[in-house]
């Protein structure tokens, strides 16, 4: 895994990734929905700048797991079960790429 600490990392993109936590918190107490962390996450991953490209391969990587979760509930019109194994371990890997 490829972490923030090792990286030198510009105060836009620190601002950036704090944003990321603050969606995943916001998430995770149900306060927004998937789709909103989704999008959310993947606009703020676009703005990194400073960032390597291993670590936003990595984020990108787990991001996109939540979006395939999303679109075959959608595409099924079914309900995501907040204890869906998937999506527990996206953000936890996730939450781990933002906290290192």
């Amino acid at each position: 895994m490829t972490l923030l600490s090792e990286m030198s990392i510009n105060e836009y993109d620190k601002r950036q990734i704090s944003l990321m936590k603050d969606m995943l918190t916001l998430y995770e107490s149900g306060k927004i929905s998937l789709k909103k962390l989704i999008d959310s996450l993947e606009g703020l991953l676009f703005c990194l700048q400073s960032v390597d490209v291993k670590w936003k391969d990595e984020f990108h990587e787990h991001w996109f797991v939540l979006e395939q979760i999303y679109a075959v509930a959608s595409f099924r019109k079914e309900s995501i079960s907040q204890n869906d194994p998937d999506l527990l371990n996206a953000l936890k890997n996730i939450n781990e790429l933002l906290s290192k």
